[in-house]
């Protein structure tokens, strides 16, 4: 199978893929986490559920970023490719190197 092939089949997901792990990223989910934690043992159950509505509409918010970066990114990646082949026929067919 090809790439288009193995992305039309959902053999490749780059969503589930996380790369990230600079220092900085590493110490912000920490902190995320510990304050988190931390509100979860403090708050009373109405406040904790609202934290937990809070969360996952920002997770929802943050999906929906990653969607519409991918696509951007996609989208730049393919008219970038498409510029160098243009150049190269161009090239090609002009018999300038």
């Amino acid at each position: 199978m090809n790439f288009i092939e193995e992305l039309y089949y959902g053999n490749i997901r780059p969503n589930t893929q996380e790369h990230i792990s600079t220092e900085t990223y590493k110490q912000a989910t920490a902190i995320i986490s510990r304050i988190t934690a931390q509100l979860r043992e403090t708050l009373s159950e109405p406040e904790r559920t609202l934290l937990e509505r809070l969360i996952e509409a920002n997770n929802d918010v943050i999906g929906e970023i990653g969607a519409a970066e991918f696509q951007v990114g996609f989208a730049l990646g393919v008219q970038m490719m498409i510029d160098c082949f243009a150049m190269n026929i161009d090239k090609i067919t002009t018999g300038n190197n």
